[in-house]
């Protein structure tokens, strides 16, 4: 397989370092690694320098963003940059998820063995361990089933002890995204800023293809929740963006009322501060309004006026 690693980075340097020195060592050597590097301000700009002039077998690129464009920013520049290169995969992951030794040599071999069934594939995805265990979210299916609630279901942990399982929704930690089939589904859509950008661009590029979990992929990722109790500039993206998705690949208004359901029911419990952040994003997502919240963006404090 002809492979390139793609990472988007903001102000985690240490976690940056650690990542590429993982990449750089895997037992299968990726071509190149893109690196986008979302405007930070710890040093990650220094090292990121410093690190595209190492002599190296893996060729290093470094895409520097003049702001912080989130994640869905970094990925759609990162994304754009490596269709302009002759890769035949684009491995997307986060700057903190670190993928065994194996990894990308798991996924090659699998490819090698099943080249009738990987010439139907769009992405081939790894799988996330949180500590011990599978982090099934971020690989799903459409849930046809459900009445309220998410039009999205995590993969049982069962199916993770196959050789490999088809997918519908994908994250953006530990896949395989084909040349081609990211050339004819478009980039992922920067305007959502951060959350759901992953599994709306899935549902596109699984159009172009099949896409298969290989859960003996393996990267090291935390179990990352972006919901709590408390109230987040976060929640807003979280709750608008996905329901957009909703509306707009499920094609009914029962599916947006669907998702608009499943958070007021998970949020009988919350403050009433945390609940007009996201009346605010269903308004707006109802609306069709993306970008960037003249409120809710990263550094708000709820605590003050």
């Amino acid at each position: 397989m002809d492979i390139c690693v793609l990472l988007v980075t903001f102000n985690r340097k240490a976690d940056l370092e650690k990542t590429l020195s993982l990449y750089e060592s895997q037992s299968y050597k990726p071509r190149a690694i893109i690196v986008v590097d979302n405007h930070s301000t710890d040093g990650t700009g220094e090292m990121l320098a410093e690190w595209s002039r190492h002599e190296s077998d893996i060729k290093h690129i470094v895409v520097s963003m003049s702001e912080n464009v989130g994640g869905s920013g970094g990925f759609y520049a990162g994304m754009e940059h490596a269709l302009g290169l002759d890769y035949e995969w684009i491995f997307v992951s986060d700057d903190d998820a670190m993928p065994r030794n194996d990894t990308l040599e798991i996924i090659s071999r699998f490819a090698d063995k099943h080249p009738e069934l990987v010439a139907q594939c769009s992405a081939l995805c790894g799988a996330v361990d949180a500590g011990g265990h599978y982090a099934t979210g971020h690989r799903a299916r459409i849930n046809k089933k459900s009445i309220i609630g998410m039009l999205d279901k995590p993969v049982s942990p069962e199916e993770y002890e196959k050789e490999f399982f088809e997918v519908d929704f994908f994250s953006y930690i530990g896949t395989c995204i084909r040349k081609s089939a990211l050339e004819k589904a478009g980039l992922p859509r920067k305007e959502f800023f951060i959350y759901s950008d992953d599994f709306e661009h899935a549902l596109r590029v699984g159009k172009q293809g099949k896409m298969l979990c290989i859960p003996s992929a393996v990267l090291c990722h935390a179990d990352n929740n972006p919901y709590s109790k408390e109230a987040s500039w976060r929640d807003y993206y979280a709750t608008r963006n996905v329901l957009i998705m909703y509306r707009e690949h499920f094609g009914s208004f029962a599916a947006f009322r669907r998702g608009c359901m499943r958070r007021f029911t998970a949020l009988r419990s919350i403050n009433s501060l945390k609940m007009k952040v996201i009346s605010t994003a269903i308004k707006d997502a109802k609306k069709g309004v993306t970008g960037l919240h003249p409120i809710y963006r990263p550094g708000w404090n709820p605590t003050k006026k």
